[in-house]
């Protein structure tokens, strides 16, 4: 069975999507709206927990691998033009 769009979480915040990525969630898709990314990731309610427990900083991950998490991501948004 196909999942609705509304299955889906999606972020423009590069951090908060490197921190889902650190946390194991799949990116599913990168969404291009003009200058916008969208990340989509697939599991919406665990990437939900993990988003409000970010924005009150009780998220913790490793330095090295969230930073290379932001540059996989980065380089996946410039290799998109």
């Amino acid at each position: 069975m196909a999942k609705n769009q509304t299955d889906f979480y999606k972020t423009k915040d590069l951090a908060e999507a490197a921190m889902l990525t650190v946390k194991k969630q799949k990116l599913t898709t990168i969404e291009r709206e003009g200058r916008i990314c969208w990340f989509v990731f697939a599991d919406k309610t665990a990437c939900e927990q993990l988003a409000n427990d970010y924005n009150y900083d009780e998220v913790l991950v490793d330095a090295r691998s969230f930073h290379e998490a932001m540059s996989r991501l980065k380089g996946r948004i410039f290799s998109m033009n």
